[in-house]
């Protein structure tokens, strides 16, 4: 499946003979969409809704600006990291929670990789306040998983403050992809190492060996 289909973005009949649900889905759609052809800053508002084909008024009724709706795609780029972080962890990335820990920054990195829309709003550099804090808070969410698939395989605390260290760990991993995406347009094998290495010296100081 696709990251367009993941999140309801498919070829939709007219728009104004789609209910509600489906226009805002549209909307998102249209969204992601200008994502992979421009840059978020120049995006409007108004791009959006005839992106969508949804007259702007309308809009207006699904969200307050195009804040907004990046706010919203965020959310819904988040829930692909939750999917991606659940699957099933290969037994040569458990030996040790090092190898774990990489793997998952490994995981990040490939689902930031196939998702030019998600690159722009959470690690592109110019992502708007409203957007990061919305992604902030997709983050303790996205931590909230890490601790879980942490403790299916290693015995750590069933702590706010281990569950607060993943939300840490991803903030760290994230600042040294946001460099890569400002510096090189993408996240580079280089740079992939020392978030590994920033991302596990970190959890170094909750983990025992």
């Amino acid at each position: 499946m696709s990251n367009r289909q993941k999140i309801g973005l498919r070829k939709a009949p007219t728009a104004t003979r789609k209910p509600g649900r489906e226009r805002r889905q549209l909307l998102l759609k249209a969204t992601y969409d200008l994502l992979c052809e421009q840059a978020v800053e120049d995006i409007s508002f108004r791009d959006i809704a005839k992106r969508a084909g949804v007259p702007e008024g309308s809009a207006y009724h699904f969200f307050a600006n195009r804040f907004d709706i990046f706010s919203a795609l965020a959310k819904t780029l988040s829930d692909q990291f939750i999917e991606a972080h659940q699957k099933p962890v290969p037994k040569a990335h458990r030996k040790t929670w090092q190898h774990l820990a990489g793997y998952l920054v490994d995981v990040g990195a490939c689902v930031y990789a196939e998702n030019p829309p998600a690159r722009q709003l959470l690690i592109g550099g110019k992502t708007p306040p409203e957007v990061k804090q919305t992604d902030r808070i997709n983050d303790r969410a996205v931590g909230i998983v890490m601790h879980e698939v942490f403790s299916s395989h290693f015995d750590i605390p069933d702590t706010d403050a281990m569950r607060g260290a993943f939300y840490y760990f991803i903030e760290i991993t994230d600042l040294i992809f946001m460099l890569s995406v400002i510096e090189h347009g993408e996240i580079t094998p280089a740079l992939l190492k020392e978030a590994k290495r920033a991302g596990t010296a970190y959890l170094s100081t909750y983990m025992e060996e």
